[in-house]
């Protein structure tokens, strides 16, 4: 057997003129067997055997096909070593290489900030959206925000993925959105698109009260950034409905004039209308075919992109339930509330203009107890357990104590010096007082003497007594007019008190 040489002398193989061909081209004979190749395409039946392959037949960048696994592994250089022989070098062939290729990655299980403490074989993340975003853990952090980390068991480490400018990945745990990068890593950021905002709803109810509906593509959770147009199989029987889609929790359906959400009344869901409706995350808004509202026509967003510009007007209320995302442009001259969520200025810019123009933030809880007039609880706690209800007829006031600071004013019926009398039911009404007349005067044993009391009436009460000594006295009274009346005593007295009520 020939040997041939390379030019340092080492030796490299057997040396042919031509290519090594079967005698005929339908020769039933293979010219050579992949696996007794040095490198090229193996395959094998386990991954035992795969590992048990000799350094003689290795080569960087070589495939092999595990027939247990229905799997293809490609020999990786410096994947865990430089070593030929290291057989933690294999690495599952995804059939593209660098950091990734093509237009679509493999889905993530999630988008996430702080690093997973026990990940599973093969869980694959997407770690923050934006640079702005702050990545936490041991391995993570010294990461840029926005590349994909998948787990190696077999490693016990992290395998990175930088996107390139327009890559599309899925995230599981998200219905109906893909996110798109946008830009070049590490400057760049992942934008989430919808497939769908708008869905064509049909609800139908046995009881006019319960509404379901299943939606076409499928969801598992309410999305506050989807329109569902919904049509109604039954009017609503009371004054209150309730929408389930696919199956989820029932939530209450309110009515929206653009100024101010209200419950429906009896026999309002039509069955030959299609009603816009949204999800604010507490109860499905219906914009009320039958007001044109007296709104100001905002579209309250819950994302205003580096493209967008949002302008409050004075005197308006802008009202977010959730959280509020800037990377654009509001200007408000207005007061924007924010419910249950928080404010996060993304690059964006936050303007308040005029004197009353400010962002209020507020916590809405255990709202809708029919009639009940909400309250604050805290300073940014709106409930409905208050004492104080509201039926449309009258106010009830159920707490022990009703205590007013400052004067209690009643009109109704007052005049100077009348006095607040209850009837039987407890009813108030102002009366007219009493009136009194009061003086002192010395009297002489049966003399008659005439007291001018100007009570303008006959029914009086006469009181009389001693000053010096105390002692009641009982005179004789006689009424001359309805202003005077005369009084003659027994006995003289030097300082006598006269009281008259009427």
């Amino acid at each position: 057997m020939a040997y041939g040489t390379n030019s340092s002398g080492g030796y490299s193989g057997t040396i042919v003129a031509s290519p090594i061909r079967p005698a005929d081209p339908l020769q039933t004979i293979a010219t050579v067997f992949s696996n007794e190749v040095k490198g090229s395409l193996h395959t094998y039946q386990t991954t035992t055997e795969r590992n048990a392959l000799i350094v003689e037949r290795r080569d960087w960048g070589m495939l092999c096909y595990v027939v247990a696994d229905n799997k293809t592994y490609q020999l990786t250089y410096a994947y865990n070593s430089t070593t030929l022989t290291d057989n933690l070098n294999w690495k599952e062939f995804s059939g593209a290489g660098g950091s990734g290729g093509g237009e679509w990655l493999n889905s993530v299980l999630t988008v996430l900030i702080a690093e997973p403490s026990s990940p599973n074989d093969g869980d694959r993340y997407l770690a923050g959206r934006k640079p702005a975003d702050t990545i936490t853990g041991t391995n993570w952090s010294s990461q840029v925000a926005g590349f994909v980390a998948q787990w190696s068991a077999t490693l016990g480490n992290w395998n990175y993925t930088t996107p390139l400018d327009g890559m599309s990945v899925r995230v599981d745990d998200e219905d109906n959105a893909i996110y798109r990068y946008e830009g070049d890593y590490p400057t760049g950021e992942w934008q989430k698109e919808k497939e769908s905002q708008v869905r064509y709803l049909s609800a139908t109810s046995s009881n006019g009260a319960s509404y379901s509906a299943v939606s076409s593509p499928y969801f598992n959770a309410y999305d506050q950034e989807t329109l569902y147009i919904v049509r109604f199989d039954t009017s609503n029987t009371g004054a209150s409905a309730s929408l389930s889609i696919n199956g989820l929790a029932h939530k209450p359906l309110k009515k929206t004039d653009g100024d101010s959400l209200t419950n429906i009344i009896t026999g309002e869901l039509t069955t030959n209308y299609q009603y816009l409706v949204t999800y604010d995350g507490v109860n499905f808004e219906l914009l009320n075919p039958s007001s044109g509202g007296s709104g100001t026509g905002l579209s309250n967003k819950y994302y205003i992109g580096n493209s967008e510009t949002v302008t409050v007007p004075p005197y308006t209320q802008y009202w977010i339930y959730g959280d509020m995302e800037i990377d654009g442009t509001v200007n408000n001259y207005g007061q924007i509330v924010v419910a249950n969520g928080s404010l996060a200025v993304d690059g964006g810019t936050f303007n308040n203009y005029g004197t009353y123009s400010n962002i209020y933030f507020a916590e809405i809880n255990g709202l809708g107890e029919p009639n009940y007039v909400p309250r604050w609880q805290t300073s940014y706690m709106l409930t409905a357990t208050s004492s104080i209800y509201d039926d449309g007829d009258q106010v009830t006031i159920s707490a022990p104590t009703f205590s007013v600071l400052n004067d209690l004013v009643i009109p109704n019926g007052a005049t100077n010096g009348y006095v607040l009398t209850s009837d039987s039911n407890g009813v108030a009404t102002w009366q007219q007082g009493a009136n009194k007349y009061t003086a002192t005067q010395s009297f002489n044993a049966n003399a008659t003497y005439s007291i001018t009391h100007n009570l303008n009436t006959s029914a009086i009460i006469f009181n009389f007594w001693d000053e010096n000594t105390g002692d009641i006295i009982i005179p004789s009274v006689k009424k001359t007019s309805l202003n005077t009346i005369d009084v003659m005593t027994t006995a003289t007295f030097s300082n006598g008190r006269v009281v008259i009520i009427s």
